[in-house]
């Protein structure tokens, strides 16, 4: 009957102890830095004139975040580039870029180069929803004084390409993809929420993501999530290679995270998405009358802390 009564206990025990529910969310050290290192890999495939197009992108690099302060549930953070990588490949061409490249020729680069080191701020919840990033501007407002031979008109098309992909509203809407995941309320393992995230930059989109808390151990908590990203019908046209664009995509979000138990920062992350739609060129002087391009888009990141 003891032993009985013994079993009894220890099943309640157990019952209690994995059943129980914990906040998730950020626990970050003030003074504390931490990082990100990015791979990401994008195949975009697109048909013009009956002509089928692929191009690969490669981005790689490591960022880091100084958290500066902590006032009430909010945290200060320092953000810099550390490396900045960019690969292009199509057909049998493959163009690289890198911050670290010593090609005194190789004028992409040394813009990389001008990125780095030079720190942004920016403001995220313990829940990591991003809610302010600033001076993002002043980091490529003076990237070319040492190119007095490039024209103006260049300037700002490098300038706004660059911004496209490393500006406030890239970094914004790449950061919460890892960040902005966790729930308002205590959760237990197999609970899942939804997340609902706007992201912009060279396009306007909703984020819908259902996450499930699928595994606890000591060191880390396994997030997954699932969910469906879909451009804004109202967005506005975008200049992009000095053509106003817009486009209109939609597609599936598949992600993996592996969050440390006691910082809630990321150990490990995998992001993928596909989707497919159009990108709808406006009439302008450069092409007459507009086009509209078939495209599909599949891109996987990869995220970790070390």
């Amino acid at each position: 009957m003891k032993k009985i009564f013994f079993v009894l206990v220890l099943t309640m025990i157990f019952k209690v102890s994995t059943g129980q529910k914990q906040r998730l969310g950020f626990n970050l050290q003030i003074g504390q830095t931490y990082y990100n290192l990015l791979q990401s890999s994008s195949n975009v495939k697109q048909e013009l004139n009956g002509q089928n197009i692929t191009i690969e992108i490669g981005l790689t690099g490591k960022t880091a975040y100084k958290v500066t302060g902590l006032k009430d549930s909010i945290y200060d953070m320092d953000v810099s580039y550390e490396k900045l990588e960019m690969t292009m490949k199509r057909e049998d061409r493959t163009i690289t870029f890198s911050s670290e490249s010593k090609d005194e020729n190789d004028i992409m680069s040394k813009l990389l180069a001008q990125v780095v080191g030079k720190p942004f701020n920016i403001k995220m919840t313990k829940s990591g929803k991003i809610i302010e990033v600033k001076n993002v501007d002043l980091i490529f407002d003076n990237m070319f004084d040492q190119f007095p031979d490039i024209s103006a008109a260049q300037k700002e098309q490098v300038k706004a390409q660059l911004m496209q992909i490393y500006g406030e509203k890239a970094f914004k809407g790449s950061f919460e993809m890892v960040t902005y995941i966790f729930p308002d309320l205590p959760v237990k393992k197999g609970d899942s929420w939804v997340i609902n995230t706007k992201l912009e930059s060279s396009m306007l989109a909703n984020l819908v993501i259902t996450y499930e808390f699928k595994d606890k151990t000591d060191r880390y908590n396994l997030i997954l999530g699932n969910g469906k990203f879909a451009t804004s019908d109202n967005a506005d046209y975008v200049e992009i290679s000095g053509m106003p664009t817009r486009y209109k995509l939609e597609g599936d979000v598949i992600s993996s995270l592996k969050i440390d138990s006691k910082t809630g920062w990321i150990i490990e992350a995998t992001i993928n998405q596909k989707m497919s739609g159009i990108a709808d060129i406006k009439d302008n002087p450069k092409l007459p009358g507009g086009l509209t391009i078939p495209m599909s888009f599949e891109n996987i990141m990869n995220i970790r802390s070390n």
